[in-house]
Formats: structure tokens, sequence, C-alpha cells
């Protein structure tokens, strides 16, 4: 989604949940926002990719494990291994703001400025889902 339907949309007054997806480094974020208690509660998932079976490569499996456990660790779980081995990315956060584009995209580039040297160093083991 781009910026221009983010303004045109976040900004209506509607009720209900908006949702919108942006793509980083190859990979897409899914972000669900709504209007919660007086503020703006906020949803970020994003699949990283799979972690690498042993048997292809031990080496990139173990390494991406450490940076797996350090950035969990760094980021307070926000980025973690889900059952079937996606390394995933996901947040929720509430802001005691109204809804507005500026908070959606000021939101959505702090997590990222954060989460950035995790995500580099994961991409050199890790590779993103493939679009469908």
């Amino acid at each position: 989604m781009g910026l221009d339907e983010v303004v045109s949309l976040a900004g209506d007054g509607r009720a209900g949940p908006f949702e919108f997806r942006f793509e980083y480094q190859g990979v897409v974020f899914q972000v669900v926002a709504g209007p919660a208690d007086q503020g703006t509660n906020m949803k970020f998932r994003a699949i990283l990719g799979d972690l690498p079976y042993t048997a292809e490569d031990p080496a990139a499996r173990k390494n991406a494990a450490m940076i797996l456990y350090a950035a969990s660790k760094v980021l307070g779980g926000r980025v973690r291994l889900s059952e079937r081995q996606h390394v995933m990315l996901v947040d929720e956060i509430w802001v005691a703001e109204p809804m507005t584009p500026v908070l959606l995209l000021s939101q959505a580039a702090k997590l990222l400025v954060q989460a950035k040297p995790y995500l580099e160093l994961l991409a050199f083991y890790v590779r993103p889902p493939l679009a469908a």
C-alpha cells in the first residue's frame, strides 16, 4: 500500500480496524491498526523466512539461531521462531494518540529501525518467503 492510500484511508474516521502491508528488504509486513481506549492499537507481523534445516546447512542454522536468540533477547521477544520453523517479527503496541497516517508510518518506521541490525544479519541465513 502506498502513502496516498494510507493517508486517504487512515484519516477517514472509521471505527473498525485498518489493515495495510508494506515491504522492506523483500519481506512483507502486515499491520492491523485501530482505535482502542482513547488511543491506537497496532499489530505488526512479518515472516522473515524459514530457519535452515540442519541437513541443508548446519552452520547456517546455527548462525541464524544465534542471531534469532540475540534479537529476541534485545527486542523483547518480538523476533521469534514459530512451531513451523518460520522466523517471525511480531509486535503489538498501544499508543495514547488517535490513529493518523503520521502515527501509522512513524510507528512502522520505529519498529524497523529497532529491528534493522537483526534483519540484516538474519538475511544472510534466512531468505524471505516467495511472493504468492
